[in-house]
C-alpha cells in the first residue's frame, strides 16, 4: 500500500491529502526508509551532488518583538558593532566561504535603513554573497535597494502557518506581515528563504498545509527546518523536545512537495543531525562558520578563533566535513546561482 502511495506521488501531481497520508504512514520505520530513499533520489536528480558551505552572523540588531516569542532564547538587546561585523566578514572570506547570512532581530516598525547601511558598509570591503533574515522588518522599497546592492536572498520565517498557533507562541509578532514580505519578494524577483518550526504543537495537517503554501512561491529557493527545543524559562518550556525522527519524516515529505528547493537545518539542530537530514532528502547548503560576540561553549570538532574580547569565529567545518565525507559526498565553497 505504501509503495503505491509513493508511486502516485512520484508519477502524478502530489496533492495535500496524498502528502498527509504518506507523512502519517511513514511513522512506520519500514515505510520511512522507502520514503527517505525516494526523497534522496529526488534531491540528487534536482540539486548538485556536492554540498556547499555558508557562514552566519546572528543577533545583528535588537529584537523588538514584545512580548517575546514563547520558545526563543536567541534574541539580543543591542546592535552587533559594525566594525566587528566587518572584521568577521573579512575573516570568513579569508576562510574561503562565499556566502553569508545576516540575521536577527525583528522590528515590526522596520529595520530598513539600518540594514541598508550595514549592507553598504559590507559591500565596501567584500563581494561575499549576502542573505538577510530580519523577520517582517523590511518594506518592498527596501527589497529593491537590497537587490541593487547584490543581496542574493531575503528570509521570511513563517515558523508555523496556523494563525491561532502563531498567536499563541508569537503574540508580539505578525504572521500576516511575514507572509506579505514573501509576496514582496515574489513581486521583486528576490529569491526567498523561509523556515518551519517543527514540534511546537502543530498538527500533521498544519505542516502539510504550510509546505503547500510555500510551494506557490516561484522564487522560493530554501526552506530551513528548526527542531523545537524547550528552553527553560520560556513560555513553551513544558512542550516535549521535537524528535529527530519526526523532523526527518517532515523533511522527506517536503522533498516530494518541493523537489527543487534547498531544504536545510535551522535552530534546534546540531552537527549530529546531518546524517539523518541528508538521508531524508535534505539539501546542499551547510552552515559551517559563525561569528559570535560571546565565547561559545566548546564542542567536539569546533575550532574557535578569538579576534577580540567581543568577537569570536566558530569553525564547525572539520567535524561536519568528517560526517559528510562518511556519506560519500564532499563540501565545496562554491555556491550555485539562484
Amino acid at each position: 500500500m505504501f509503495d503505491n502511495l509513493l508511486e502516485e506521488a512520484l508519477t502524478q501531481e502530489i496533492i495535500p491529502e496524498l502528502a498527509l497520508q504518506i507523512f502519517e504512514e511513514s511513522a512506520n520505520p519500514e515505510n520511512a526508509l522507502k520514503l527517505f530513499e525516494a526523497a534522496s533520489r529526488i534531491r540528487d536528480e534536482n540539486l548538485d551532488q556536492d554540498l556547499w558551505w555558508s557562514a552566519g552572523i546572528s543577533g545583528i540588531f535588537p529584537c523588538k518583538v514584545t512580548p517575546r516569542c514563547g520558545y526563543c532564547t536567541y534574541y539580543t538587546d543591542s546592535f552587533f558593532p559594525i566594525e566587528d561585523i566587518l572584521q568577521a566578514v573579512k575573516e570568513i572570506e579569508q576562510m574561503g566561504v562565499r556566502q553569508l547570512h545576516l540575521s536577527g532581530g525583528t522590528c515590526l516598525e522596520g529595520y530598513d535603513q539600518e540594514l541598508i547601511d550595514m549592507v553598504e558598509r559590507i559591500r565596501n570591503i567584500s563581494k561575499i554573497d549576502i542573505e538577510v533574515n530580519l523577520g517582517p522588518s523590511l518594506t518592498q522599497e527596501t527589497l529593491k535597494v537590497l537587490k541593487n546592492l547584490g543581496v542574493i536572498s531575503v528570509t521570511s520565517s513563517l515558523e508555523v502557518c496556523n494563525d491561532e498557533l502563531f498567536k499563541q507562541i508569537k503574540p508580539g509578532d505578525s504572521l500576516e506581515k511575514r507572509k506579505k514580505l514573501m509576496d514582496f519578494c515574489e513581486k521583486e524577483g528576490m529569491p526567498v528563504r523561509s523556515m518551519m518550526l517543527v514540534g511546537v504543537g502543530e498538527t500533521s495537517l498544519d505542516r502539510i498545509q504550510h509546505l503547500f503554501y510555500l510551494r506557490k512561491f516561484k522564487r522560493l529557493y530554501h526552506v530551513r527546518f528548526s527542531r523545537f527545543y524547550p528552553y527553560p524559562g520560556t513560555a513553551c518550556s513544558n512542550l516535549p523536545r521535537c524528535s529527530p525522527w519526526d523532523l526527518a519524516r517532515t523533511i522527506a515529505v517536503a522533498r516530494l512537495i518541493l523537489p527543487q528547493v534547498q531544504l536545510g537545518l535551522a535552530a534546534g539542530n546540531n552537527s549530529d543531525d546531518i546524517p539523518l537530514w541528508f538521508l531524508a532528502g535534505g539539501g546542499n547548503q551547510v552552515l559551517g562558520v559563525t561569528a559570535s560576540r560571546k565565547l561559545p561553549h566548546p564542542n567536539p570538532g569546533q575550532v574557535i578563533n578569538r579576534l577580540s574580547d567581543s568577537l569570536y569565529i566558530v569553525d564547525k567545518r572539520p567535524l561536519i566535513e568528517h560526517y559528510v565525507n562518511g556519506l560519500g559526498r564532499r563540501i565545496v565553497n562554491e555556491c550555485p546561482d539562484y
